[in-house]
């Protein structure tokens, strides 16, 4: 595409659809730390749990000293509360991952209304909820979002219940329990982490695209972000200029924690003049991913 000169108008049309884009990704941070929260307070309970037999029992050359029948007891008293903690989570993390995937899809839409309704004088519209409810739970490769939330905590579960055995029959000594516990948590608060950033991402880009197509966009460039955490995926494709309808379009996200995104473009003549270096927090001329990691290092 060649580099016109944009109007303020369309260069204030790109600015603000990155811009509110990176918004809407970021609110999700405060409900994630939430969800963090109480992964917390179930990770703590358990090591209470634990604590509280390490009190209880002997202790041998810090391996637990237990008889057949207060191990299993112990493993059924602690398997059935992983159990109850980690339901707990699911119905929580369910509800507000739901929440948090249909106001970013909704927000989405109704910044591009935003957006454009600033240089072009037109009706604002709303994105119907059953619109809305499909973006969110489209499946992709068979599953929905909660499918994937589902199996990551049931392996938790699993894993923890899993740990606890080994804990009681000695194969863990009383040192390296508490590490154990933590590490596992750690995974799930990844995961959750990852989930939610990863479908934010893609509930954007789904909203994005009905409302490009509610309102003639043709036209879509696909922007990444220009720090070196950009994946090799995204800087590929990074200033490309796709046909709305194009097959081989490459749709956010392209792997987990994807920060791209596809700004559509008011008409087939502009492109942005401007653009953000995340390293420097800094405008730059316009330019893709390879000339500015090209001159960044020159």
């Amino acid at each position: 595409m060649d580099k016109k000169k944009l109007t303020p108008d369309q260069q204030f049309f790109n600015d603000k659809t990155l811009e509110l884009t990176k918004e809407i990704y970021n609110t999700c941070e405060e409900q994630i730390n939430l969800l963090y929260n109480l992964q917390k307070k179930n990770r703590d309970d358990l090591l209470t749990e634990i604590a509280k037999i390490l009190l209880s029992y002997n202790i041998v050359d810090n391996i637990l000293s237990l008889s057949t029948t207060e191990k299993k007891k112990l493993y059924l008293d602690i398997g059935n509360s992983i159990n109850k903690k980690i339901k707990t989570e699911l119905k929580t993390e369910t509800n507000s991952t739901k929440g948090m995937l249909l106001d970013a899809a909704e927000l989405k839409y109704s910044t591009n209304n935003y957006i454009y309704s600033l240089g072009i004088d037109y009706k604002l519209t709303q994105a119907p909820e059953e619109v809305l409810n499909k973006i969110v739970d489209e499946k992709i490769d068979g599953e929905i979002w909660s499918d994937r939330l589902w199996s990551n905590k049931n392996e938790l579960a699993k894993d923890l219940k899993v740990q606890v055995k080994k804990f009681l029959k000695g194969e863990i000594n009383v040192n390296d329990i508490e590490k154990v516990i933590k590490t596992k948590y750690n995974s799930n608060a990844s995961n959750t982490s990852r989930l939610v950033k990863t479908e934010i991402t893609r509930v954007q880009s789904g909203a994005n695209d009905y409302w490009a197509k509610e309102h003639n966009i043709e036209q879509q460039l696909f922007m990444a972000t220009l720090d070196n955490r950009t994946s090799e995926i995204c800087r590929s494709h990074d200033g490309q200029v796709f046909d709305i309808d194009d097959t081989n379009k490459p749709i956010p996200p392209l792997h987990p924690y994807c920060r791209s995104c596809l700004v559509n473009l008011p008409s087939k003549e502009w492109n942005p003049k401007m653009r953000l270096d995340n390293e420097t927090k800094q405008n730059i001329n316009w330019q893709s991913y390879e000339e500015w990691n090209k001159n960044k290092n020159l």
